[in-house]
């Protein structure tokens, strides 16, 4: 997730897709002993890094015992993401699009016949926003955050 995270990292820095607005991820898990919620939080707090407001509301479907967990984020100056994490037989994977205002990123591994030279997602750390997601999982509803 690192070298994902400098990449798209440069790109905004460098203003080649303006400003963010939209984030759609989808992370496929291979390793069934990984946590499904810790690795929705990681990926939230990617779409936390590239776009430039405050998550405002949080909604989550699934569970953490299920094959999938989907968030949706709302930030206070109108961006969304739309996350997803699943677990799958086969390898781990991320394909994911990134909207800007002038622009878009997109990023898949493994990649068609460049498969041999992709190198797959890593998750590392916990995202800020774990808990809100377990609280919108549980409940059923969204999560309203302080902006």
């Amino acid at each position: 997730m690192e070298l994902l995270k400098k990449s798209v990292q440069s790109v905004l820095e460098k203003d080649r897709i303006g400003s963010p607005v939209f984030l759609r991820c989808v992370l496929h898990v291979a390793d069934e002993s990984v946590d499904l919620l810790s690795s929705v939080g990681v990926v939230t707090a990617l779409a936390n890094e590239w776009i430039a407001s405050s998550p405002e509301r949080v909604y989550a479907q699934g569970h953490v015992e299920s094959p999938h967990v989907t968030v949706m984020l709302h930030y206070a100056a109108g961006q969304m993401a739309t996350l997803s994490v699943n677990r799958v037989d086969t390898e781990t994977a991320i394909d994911m699009m990134l909207v800007g205002n002038r622009g878009v990123i997109y990023h898949e591994t493994p990649v068609g016949r460049h498969y041999q030279n992709a190198i797959l997602p890593e998750l590392d750390g916990i995202g800020e926003l774990t808990a809100a997601i377990a609280q919108s999982l549980e409940s059923g509803q969204p999560v309203e955050l302080e902006v």
